[in-house]
């Protein structure tokens, strides 16, 4: 599971349009005085803005396994170390990149 994972972290290092930046945005959906993403954020936004068909039970799966510190929020760090494949390579690619979005209020036109 593991080297899938991986894969898919490679994968979006070698998309042009892929950054961190945006993938906290999209996620935080743009709210502020909060100190990180929550769970309803992550399903929000992956049933409404990505429209994938997932369950709120593998929404906290998911969310779980990102939030290392267990405090219900997901930091910019543990978004950068779900997403950001571990060669170095392929890390630089992800970490040099900036938003493209910051501007832009609308979520689904991101990416």
């Amino acid at each position: 599971m593991e080297q899938q994972l991986e894969k898919k972290r490679r994968e979006l290092a070698l998309c042009a349009d892929f950054n961190l930046c945006d993938v906290y945005k999209m996620f935080m959906q743009l709210k502020v005085n909060k100190p990180g993403i929550d769970c309803d954020d992550v399903f929000f936004t992956l049933r409404n803005n990505l429209e994938i068909d997932i369950t709120i039970d593998e929404v906290f799966i998911i969310f779980y396994k990102v939030d290392r510190d267990s405090d219900g929020f997901w930091r910019y760090g543990e978004v950068q170390s779900a997403f950001v494949p571990r060669e170095k390579e392929y890390a630089d690619l992800v970490t040099s990149r900036g938003g493209f979005y910051g501007s832009e209020n609308d979520v689904k036109a991101y990416f």
